[in-house]
Formats: C-alpha cells, structure tokens, sequence
C-alpha cells in the first residue's frame, strides 16, 4: 500500500516524505514481493543500480531477519516504510541511506505489536 504526499519529521527536523509503505504478515517470503514493490516504487529515482540493490537488500534482510527470529517477542506485520527528502533535486548528487527499525503498537489494546523498517534515502552534500 502506497501513501504518496505525506510529510513527517524526523529527529532532526527535516522533514521527510512517505515515497511508500508496504505492510507483510510476519511469516511471508518476503523476497519477491519486497523486490517487485521496491523496483516500481525506486524507479522514478533514477538511482545508480548498485545504490537501489543496497537498498533493496538492506530491506530484506531486515525483513528476512524478523520474519524468521525466534524470539520471546511475536510480531503480527512487517512494515517497510521509505522516505525521501521532500525537496530533492539530483542534479548529479550521489544518494544515500540508513535504516532504522522498531516495534510499532499503534493500538492500545492490541496484544501484538508490529516490527518497522524503515529507510531513509537521502542525497548527499558535495
């Protein structure tokens, strides 16, 4: 699921736009559908490809990793969210990114919380 045209802030300050948002059951094989949605959501980027298979491989690791844990704590979904500067221009700048995960449990009542991914594209200063 996609939700363009939505700003937030980080930490920092700077804001930040939702490119797109995929939510998974926790036990999926998340490497096709993570590729596929990756690819057309990257796309209109025009990023190096070496770059995009970092960032798609960074995603499904973390969400292989969580998938298969076997850990005290249950995940209901996976959510992988991608951000982009909302001013950007690549006028030939190089991009990067981090990732940062974390237990979502937006529903008060709700017994099982959801795992975050989340990555953060951004162009880096020359």
């Amino acid at each position: 699921m996609n939700h363009p045209q939505t700003d937030h802030n980080d930490i920092s300050g700077a804001n930040w736009h939702i490119l797109g948002d995929l939510e998974l059951p926790v036990h999926f094989d998340a490497d096709p559908g993570i590729n596929t949605w990756l690819t057309e959501l990257l796309s209109p980027l025009n990023l190096n490809a070496d770059f995009q298979n970092k960032v798609m491989n960074s995603a499904l690791e973390a969400a292989s990793r969580v998938s298969k844990a076997e850990t005290e704590q249950a995940f209901e979904h996976i959510h992988l969210h991608i951000f982009v500067p909302s001013k950007r221009q690549s006028d030939g700048q190089t991009w990067g990114f981090f990732r940062i995960e974390k237990i979502e449990n937006s529903i008060p009542e709700k017994d099982i919380p959801d795992h975050a991914i989340e990555l953060y594209l951004y162009l880096e200063s020359q």
